[in-house]
């Protein structure tokens, strides 16, 4: 069965139930939200319609979302913990995770975008650097090249054995992905990171691996490949993710203060 909602003043839709009870436990849509569907005479608030009764939805009770599983809950059904609701489900999980020293899920403080841009730029400065001083054999050819050009005959490139060529390959590709997988896996931030105090975490804030450090890496190609519009997410996503912490389930915290 198919649903549809007003949303600022729009009319959206179609989507199926299961996805109606999704935006309404990602808060989304509201109790308040008007939804309608085939055989309805007329839009409905959603704490009213079919849609509520399946979810366990009672008109006018206050939910809360977990800050663990991130399910929607009564309030009466959850406990609150320093400004967190977990519900009874999660609340072992939740407390075990507290006891660890660990950052339960929605009790981050995510890293604002102006940090991550200047540790991304930093990275990049630092990765230029040492790029330049690897391939400084390279570049001193060609300078030496041009520093002999005699007007009217155009200077003659040197050339290079293949094995020089596939060394400038993994220095200029290689380079930066064994650099961002091995910070990111090894402590979960690169140099840059470190420098502004951010973090890349798991949902849970759990370390990130080495597989999932490669895959963040490769996946960050895809959010640079049309316009940068896979980083300009961050801008309005929730949690501040962009398209490549979306692929793969990553958070980047701030850890001022820790």
């Amino acid at each position: 069965m198919s649903w549809y909602y007003h949303h600022n003043g729009n009319s959206l839709g179609p989507v199926e139930a299961a996805e109606m009870q999704r935006l309404f436990q990602d808060q989304a849509i509201t109790g308040d939200t008007l939804v309608w569907t085939e055989g309805m005479a007329q839009w409905t608030p959603y704490a009213s319609s079919p849609l509520a009764v399946v979810a366990g939805v009672v008109p006018g009770e206050t939910t809360h979302l977990c800050a663990e599983c991130g399910k929607s809950f009564p309030a009466g059904d959850m406990l609150q913990y320093e400004g967190a609701w977990v519900c009874a489900a999660c609340k072992p999980v939740f407390f075990q995770r507290i006891k660890e020293g660990v950052t339960p899920r929605g009790q981050f403080k995510l890293a604002s975008i102006g940090r991550r841009f200047v540790a991304v730029f930093v990275d990049g400065i630092l990765l230029g650097l040492l790029g330049v001083i690897l391939l400084w054999p390279f570049y001193a050819a060609i300078f030496t090249t041009f520093s002999h050009f005699t007007p009217g005959h155009p200077p003659k490139m040197p050339t290079f054995s293949l094995g020089f060529t596939l060394y400038q390959y993994t220095v200029s590709y290689g380079l930066p992905a064994a650099y961002e997988i091995f910070f990111i896996g090894t402590y979960g931030a690169t140099l840059g990171k470190m420098l502004m105090k951010i973090k890349v975490v798991t949902p849970d804030g759990g370390r990130i691996s080495y597989a999932r450090a490669t895959g963040r890496y490769f996946a960050k190609i895809l959010s640079g490949i049309i316009c940068y519009i896979g980083y300009l997410m961050a801008f309005w996503d929730e949690e501040k993710r962009a398209l490549h912490d979306r692929i793969c389930g990553t958070r980047v915290i701030s850890q001022e203060g820790a």
